[in-house]
């Protein structure tokens, strides 16, 4: 076994933000500038104190109501089906909801079956959300959180709102479930994590990480991994559930994407515009279109890739992905969006032709080009 299970974390001196619970501070919280602020050491390992808090505020609730963002990902429907668990093992009631189905490759993860778009009860007296930086990301199930007394917020994105009474947020984290197996690994957790927690996330980690092959990827997420493959998950079925579980139309939309796929900036740059026809024609869903934007991506000569499909309402989606150094989070928030250094998302107003030329111009000036 790692010492990962007595020292609680192996990373020293990394920061971690809470927005001021309406509740008192623990011990060894700093104000500044709005945000309260707690320095992992070695005598204060990572989310200690968080996890105290959060575990006070899960047992003086009797009922708890979990969230994740709209068209979840392996970290969002693995971070919240995990707190699950978690919960399931404190004797806590619970509920897990989300805008929308959990994609077909990730129904292997024990508990899928639990998501709802609406609760099944009233009475809830707080919310976990996991793996969002803003209530918008909740799509229709938003009501039923703002409407809590209490919310806790955990999460790795850059945070452009501070939505929670607690957050956990650690932006420098791979994963949502990064965090959350730090918070499980603390001493002060009552609960073992079992084979239903460890595989979810485990899938947190494969997924965001790109199985351990982004930059994202640390020391710290490899140890992580051992851990929970050592409580039961296994490395290799995750992965094979994750990349190796398609859908025919999934396969089917790649290669007419890769036939449509253009270029700019002397091949730096390339893009795929999927068009409402082309998802009729196939019989594919939103869902198939994982992974498309990383195979463009994976082009020697490409720096920067991104996709684009019509959503609802008018509105465009758009996954972003770069190598190296190139931060297309900043280009996503110039634009309509946000996310990490090297993945992002937008959304944008009107049509797929005008959001083709706004994220173009956007991503070649980003490239100098």
């Amino acid at each position: 076994m790692s010492d990962y299970d007595s020292n609680c974390a192996w990373e020293k001196d990394r920061v971690c933000a809470s927005r001021a619970p309406k509740h008192p501070l623990p011990q060894g919280w700093q104000a500044q500038t709005g945000i309260l602020i707690s320095v992992t050491t070695e005598s204060n390992p990572p989310f200690t104190e968080q996890f105290q808090e959060l575990l006070r505020l899960v047992k003086q609730s009797g009922d708890v109501l979990i969230g994740t963002h709209l068209n979840p990902d392996g970290d969002a429907i693995g971070s919240a089906l995990a707190v699950s668990h978690w919960l399931d093992g404190l004797g806590v009631r619970n509920e897990v909801l989300c805008h929308n189905e959990p994609p077909g490759y990730l129904r292997f993860l024990p508990g899928s079956d639990r998501l709802r778009r609406e609760p099944e009860r009233s009475g809830h007296q707080l919310g976990i959300v996991v793996d969002l930086d803003s209530l918008d990301r909740l799509g229709s199930c938003r009501p039923y959180f703002e409407a809590l007394p209490t919310l806790v917020l955990i999460d790795h994105h850059q945070p452009h709102e501070m939505p929670g009474d607690l957050r956990i947020v650690d932006p420098a984290s791979p994963a949502t479930a990064a965090i959350l197996t730090d918070l499980f690994a603390c001493k002060q957790n009552p609960v073992a994590v079992d084979i239903k927690i460890a595989e979810c996330l485990m899938t947190g980690l494969v997924t965001d990480t790109g199985s351990f092959r982004f930059p994202n990827t640390t020391a710290h997420s490899l140890h992580q991994a051992a851990w929970l493959q050592e409580r039961g998950a296994q490395l290799s079925k995750v992965a094979d559930e994750v990349y190796l579980n398609r859908d025919e139309q999934a396969v089917r939309l790649l290669g007419e994407a890769i036939h449509l796929m253009k270029t700019a900036c002397a091949g730096r740059l390339a893009w795929v515009v999927l068009p409402p026809s082309l998802f009729e024609q196939l019989g594919a869903l939103e869902e198939h279109t994982e992974g498309i934007v990383n195979e463009i991506l994976s082009i020697r000569t490409v720096s920067a890739a991104f996709v684009l499909r019509a959503g609802k309402f008018g509105k465009v989606k758009g996954s972003l992905r770069s190598k190296g150094d190139l931060d297309v989070a900043k280009v996503a928030q110039a634009i309509g969006g946000g996310g990490h250094k090297n993945a992002a998302g937008v959304t944008l107003e009107g049509s797929l032709e005008v959001a083709e030329s706004v994220v173009v111009k956007a991503m070649s000036e980003a490239l100098g080009c």
